[in-house]
């Protein structure tokens, strides 16, 4: 039986591999919060289109970006109605620059309104659509929990949010109950209201026209076992170019591209993650040259013995791969932490996928890979002769 050496000599110490797994968790968490920055950011950005319960989305051609406020007429919903394959068609209206909210004590802000029909569900989770259904008055409002605290929203105690006195663009406004959304590159906060609050709050979002005949999306349902693509090309006949229609992951990867493109955050942030790789080769080269140092004459022994250089790389190599796990392990837990933070005080939607975590341990992985293989070639350079001398 083989004696496992690279395990022993990585294991046999628990102050050095401690150490090594701090060195190496650091790289990694940086690579985790770069990498979670990036994301989460692009995801806060389509978070609400995760959350609205639609097959397709009809949109404005002129809106470069949903937080974009160009709108169409409420009539293509009706014409969107009559087509084959389809089961309901609901409005979603979305207003920032004319919504301001002023918590008693704090100053007006911007916010995000976002009106819903109260004659169907319009989100995915049931939760929602149920605290939809408390806005029976058009002055009522649902609030962003994830909302920045520069406007004051009681974030605690739900009696105590629903005693705050508000104003949502000058008119009063009766805060019922949270729900979760996030901020993201345009909008700190966000409330909910209904069709009847929107023409409460904005009466004159769409000039001298009634202000519900514009309308910001068009969320689509389809009838079970319509095809999307089908439907959303009858719809797009039908309605001509007053309009796009959109499968909704299409549009969500429409959105990241958009800001991944016309941004540098993308390139910000990849730098950041390639920067925190290259700190983790850094400090995995030096424990194990360390390593290598301090245990040259029993290399020595081993190469006179007449072990080659495959042996000793793939010695070097178990080790780093032993160090990647030992220092990803505690990483992954002091991100997903910083993750769970971070999204409670920022309200970016900071999500540690399966996805993610795959990619940062591949990292991991190859930094200590690289490292190891620039670390052997003092191994191979060795010469036992003078070693013994």
């Amino acid at each position: 039986m083989r004696t496992p050496l690279a395990w022993l000599n990585t294991t046999s110490s628990s102050p050095k591999l401690l150490l090594a797994s701090s060195g190496i968790g650091f790289a990694v968490v940086l690579m985790f919060m770069q990498i979670g920055f990036l994301n989460g950011l692009f995801d806060s950005t389509v978070q609400i289109l995760r959350l609205l319960d639609a097959d397709l989305v009809i949109m404005s051609p002129a809106r470069y970006t949903v937080p974009s406020e160009q709108r169409f007429n409420y009539g293509l919903l009706q014409r969107a109605r009559a087509a084959t394959g389809v089961r309901s068609v609901r409005p979603l209206y979305i207003d920032r620059s004319m919504s301001e909210v002023r918590v008693i004590g704090h100053v007006s802000r911007s916010i995000r309104a976002i009106g819903v029909p109260l004659d169907g569900d319009v989100f995915i989770d049931p939760v929602m659509n149920q605290k939809c259904r408390l806005l029976t008055d058009a002055n009522y409002a649902l609030v962003d929990r994830k909302s920045k605290a520069k406007y004051g929203f009681e974030r605690v105690n739900l009696q105590n949010l629903r005693d705050q006195q508000a104003e949502l663009s000058g008119r009063r406004v009766e805060l019922k109950e949270w729900i979760e959304i996030g901020t993201d590159f345009v909008y700190d906060g966000s409330v909910i209201v209904s069709d009847r609050g929107v023409e409460h709050f904005f009466p004159f979002r769409n000039g001298t026209n009634p202000p519900l005949a514009a309308v910001d999306l068009g969320l689509v349902k389809l009838s079970e076992g319509a095809s999307r693509t089908t439907v959303q090309e009858e719809l797009q006949l039908i309605l001509g170019d007053a309009v796009h229609v959109y499968e909704r992951e299409a549009l969500i990867r429409r959105e990241i591209g958009f800001w991944a493109t016309n941004t540098p955050i993308g390139i910000i942030f990849s730098i950041g993650t390639v920067m925190g790789l290259f700190v983790g080769v850094i400090i995995c080269y030096q424990i194990l040259f360390t390593d290598i140092h301090d245990h040259l004459a029993e290399f020595a022994t081993l190469k006179a013995m007449g072990y080659g250089p495959f042996y000793f790389l793939r010695f070097v190599m178990l080790q780093s791969f032993y160090l990647s796990v030992f220092g990803f392990l505690p990483g992954w837990l002091v991100s997903w932490l910083l993750y769970l933070w971070l999204s409670e005080r920022t309200g970016l939607v900071m999500m540690l996928t399966a996805q993610r975590v795959l990619l940062v341990f591949c990292l991991t992985f190859l930094m200590c890979t690289i490292s190891g293989a620039l670390a052997v070639r003092k191994l191979w350079a060795a010469d036992p002769a003078t070693l013994f001398k």
